[in-house]
């Protein structure tokens, strides 16, 4: 039964991430009706299907758009899935929901972002720290007088091992490229250095400068663990600075800032700690909520239904590809990347 201002979404893919991390928050978006699995292993999307309480599951893209007509459509699989069958929905003129990242290279990304115009469609990406709770209050009081005009960002993040040192900023550091662009704006140039061990030890250190002439960094290295990876991303304003800790808390270091007077006391160091309670909704304690998961696909529902606009779009997935590219090609050549675009 069809919920009353819902979208009918149907998804695309039953891995071991669209159902630990995407799947679980469907029932707790009311804006999101999930009306279809589908899965080339059918155990899996019948799997899927049953304990996500889908009505229908299929193997087959074509066969389940021809049943289901969705009115918009979530996938998460391998990159090369995202393209081509991201491609298959949007030439139906069907919105997409794509994970990350949405292609392998910069030219399939630019391919599905104007063929989703061509088919007077829209799509976005699953860079979901942009709506992680941490992240979104940051950029709240980056938009007040007190933090006053960006100067600089410096983002650092570790993960688990990778093959090389492309699929490493492909498949994680596109999140923390995304979460500059989100922060400060589209970078216009950056020069980069690499390293690597000669086994599975991989580092990117690049200085970035931005369209509104803020100044930034990013350091990233694969020598840490799955289980034990470090995000913190600090943001300098000509009035205040914040810490942002793993997209779960943020710090502001403001003098305007204070809770309290303070009065008759010296006080140094001055600073405003909030934190992302784990219990904002009751069942987000495996982190989906504080994490963004929960709002990446209720704004992709809201979007369908036209209650909000899409953001982090497929355009956001070019530019973020237009960075990795341009990190591999300093890292390379040695000298600092333009990163020019086709509107320039």
């Amino acid at each position: 039964m069809a919920n009353e201002g819902s979208a009918r979404i149907a998804f695309i893919g039953a891995g071991n991430h669209a159902t630990q991390s995407l799947y679980p928050n469907l029932a707790h978006i009311p804006e999101f009706e999930l009306v279809a699995v589908c899965d080339l292993v059918e155990d899996r999307a019948l799997a899927a299907s049953r304990y996500y309480g889908a009505p229908e599951f299929f193997t087959e893209v074509d066969a389940m758009l021809d049943c289901v007509s969705p009115q918009g459509v979530c996938i998460c699989g391998p990159a090369e899935m995202h393209f081509e069958v991201g491609l298959q929905v949007l030439r139906r003129g069907v919105p997409i929901f794509v994970e990350k990242p949405p292609a392998l290279t910069l030219r399939q990304a630019e391919e599905l972002a104007r063929v989703a115009a061509d088919s007077n469609a829209w799509g976005m990406v699953g860079f979901m720290k942009r709506f992680a709770p941490a992240n979104v209050v940051t950029k709240e009081f980056m938009a007040g007088e007190t933090f006053g005009t960006l100067s600089s960002i410096s983002l650092i993040h570790g993960c688990g091992p990778y093959d090389n040192m492309r699929r490493m900023l492909l498949f994680n550091g596109i999140h923390l490229i995304d979460l500059a662009r989100y922060f400060a704006g589209d970078v216009a140039s950056l020069f980069a250095y690499g390293f690597h061990d000669g086994a599975s030890g991989y580092a990117v250190s690049a200085t970035m400068q931005f369209a509104s002439g803020a100044v930034g960094h990013l350091n990233m290295n694969s020598g840490h663990t799955w289980t034990d990876c470090f995000e913190q991303t600090y943001l300098s304003g000509t009035g205040a600075g914040i810490l942002n800790d793993g997209s779960r808390a943020v710090e502001v270091m403001s003098n305007a800032g204070r809770f309290a007077e303070g009065k008759d006391m010296e006080l140094f160091g001055w600073s405003n700690r909030y934190y992302v309670s784990g219990n904002m909704a009751g069942w987000a304690s495996g982190g989906h909520y504080t994490r963004g998961y929960h709002g990446e696909l209720q704004h992709f529902a809201r979007a369908v239904l036209r209650q909000a606009e899409p953001t982090a779009t497929l355009e956001d997935g070019v530019e973020a590809l237009r960075m990795v590219e341009g990190i591999l090609e300093s890292i390379k050549s040695g000298k600092a990347v333009a990163l020019s675009r086709p509107a320039d």
